[in-house]
């Protein structure tokens, strides 16, 4: 019974030690083809961790330029000798750029008790054949006898990255400033020993100069409280910055408008929600006056009173310089509609202002501080009364009274019931009791999407087909057609419009590029220079 037993387990163990894959080139699984990365460990003689860390140390080597370096831990290679089989896997996955030929190829076969450095043609004048043996020897084969492959594998990426950056390496090397030797001249007396002079020379004045150079003070050391290191940028500020000049922008176009392009040939209509704000336009140059006045504070801050500075400090700073902008804004827009407006009577003043001010509207939700928000409650009781207030009457001088608005309708032309069924444009009728005198007003909409007919001069242009002729590619741009009709009158009219090329964005062209590096090799050979190590 005890040999049955014997027997069973010694074909157990055969069993379990045969299952120990011997690989061949052809089977050495390629990282390239099983999820990107660098590091080819099919046995896990690296832990999960070390593969991840050594794989993200790697490829920044790759996307430095410097190399292209494969990793590859085996348990056996059968009969394979590991130096030829390192150089014909090498060829096999052609590691390092095809221009460069900067590939390196580490291999560990465990049962062979070797380690392989492989060099491509272009890294074998940086990376000669003494300097991988140097490497091995120093800083991965004390531990792979230890059995401690992440350690191993570890020190030897920080030689080699030494190597390949610095020109040394020996990374961990240092060089102490030997010491200067001691002049015994300038020893105090009382360290020294008494010395005898023969004689009557007088042996006060060099004893007094050796007393007085001793009480001369050692240089005092810079405390650490007079030096401040600078904190390090974060992500966080960096994202902060770019996501204000998308708020900025954003903010500007919406508060302000943009003037409409001046297009050659014939003009597209213009939609009335379009139209700018007629006194205030800052655009680019608002936008460099915040971000400098922004850095300026953000710099003083970080240079001056070493603030790490986080996320919700650089809105609120932006935020702040963005309150102090439209305040002066706003000074700016009365100082400009001063003149702007000279000369127009209060209903020319009012479609001006009630463009500027819808545009401003949503600012004091955004900015609700009190000064802005007296500002644009005076600026619509202003507009209220430049609408609101009696005319007088140019025959009789007596006042007019504003019609309601089902009583103006008799006095409104079908065009002008046309605009205000399309809530374009909204009339206002002011009618004298005395000698019957009619004044009509239109008071366009600053919302309308409606735009100005050219035949019969009224709100009621629109936009009822867009057709495109061309589609536009990466190559060349497209048009196509949009048809404009007129609900007052029989205008019918096409425009042509241009579609803009289609860019290729480089995080496109950047990230297939990096997929493509990352599911293969960059097409390298090596014509056999390298190093193999035992232990």
């Amino acid at each position: 019974m005890r040999n049955v037993l014997f027997l069973f387990f010694v074909s157990l163990l055969l069993s379990c030690t045969s299952k120990k894959t011997k690989y061949t080139v052809a089977d050495v699984p390629d990282p390239k083809k099983n999820g990107g990365g660098y590091i080819s460990n099919p046995d896990h003689l690296l832990s999960s961790q070390m593969t991840n860390d050594l794989n993200s140390q790697l490829a920044g080597l790759d996307a430095g330029g410097k190399a292209q370096v494969a990793m590859v831990l085996l348990h056996s290679i059968g009969d394979n000798e590991p130096r030829d089989f390192a150089h014909k896997l090498f060829n096999y996955w052609k590691i390092g750029n095809a221009g460069t030929n900067s590939g390196l190829l580490v291999l560990l076969v465990e049962d062979a008790h070797k380690l392989v450095f492989e060099t491509g043609f272009g890294l074998e004048g940086e990376m000669t054949d003494a300097l991988c043996f140097r490497i091995q020897q120093d800083y991965m084969i004390p531990y792979i006898k230890k059995g401690d492959y992440d350690q191993a594998f570890q020190e030897g990426l920080k030689s080699i990255s030494s190597l390949l950056y610095k020109g040394n390496y020996a990374y961990t090397e240092t060089y102490e400033v030997p010491a200067s030797p001691e002049d015994s001249s300038l020893m105090a007396v009382s360290d020294s020993k008494p010395v005898t002079i023969s004689g009557e020379a007088d042996t006060s004045e060099p004893v007094e100069m050796v007393q007085s150079l001793a009480a001369i003070p050692e240089a005092t050391e810079v405390s650490s409280g007079d030096y401040h290191e600078l904190p390090e940028p974060t992500g966080w500020m960096v994202f902060g910055f770019f996501l204000w000049l998308l708020i900025s922008a954003a903010m500007m176009l919406v508060f302000f408008g943009k003037k409409p392009p001046q297009k050659k040939g014939e003009p597209m209509p213009i939609a009335m929600n379009e139209l700018p704000n007629a006194f205030l336009r800052p655009r680019w140059l608002g936008l460099l006056l915040i971000h400098i006045t922004a850095f300026l504070v953000l710099g003083s801050l970080y240079y001056k009173r070493h603030w790490s500075l986080n996320f919700g400090q650089i809105m609120l700073i932006y935020y702040a310089v963005w309150t102090v902008f439209l305040h002066l804004s706003v000074l700016l827009m009365e100082l400009r509609a001063s003149v702007v407006l000279r000369g127009k009577d209060r209903h020319g003043c009012w479609q001006d202002w009630a463009r500027a001010m819808d545009k401003l509207r949503i600012a004091r939700y955004i900015f609700p501080l009190p000064f802005f928000w007296l500002y644009m409650y005076w600026r619509k009781r202003r507009l209220d009364q430049m609408r609101n207030d009696p005319y007088e009457c140019p025959h009789c001088r007596t006042a007019l009274h504003k019609l309601s608005e089902t009583d103006e309708d008799p006095y409104l032309d079908k065009a002008q019931v046309i605009e205000e069924n399309l809530s374009s444009v909204d009339y206002d009728v002011w009618k004298c009791d005395t000698c019957d005198y009619r004044l009509v007003l239109d008071y366009t909409s600053v919302r309308t999407k409606m735009a100005e007919c050219p035949t019969c001069m009224h709100k009621t242009l629109e936009c009822t087909h867009v057709i495109t002729k061309k589609r536009a590619t990466t190559r060349a741009a497209g048009w196509g057609v949009k048809t404009y009709a007129c609900a007052a009158c029989s205008y019918v009219h096409d425009y042509t419009f241009e579609i803009p090329r289609i860019r290729e964005s480089s995080s496109s062209s950047s990230s297939s590029s990096s997929s493509s590096s990352s599911s293969s090799w960059g097409g390298g050979s090596s014509g056999g220079g390298g190093a193999s190590s035992s232990w």
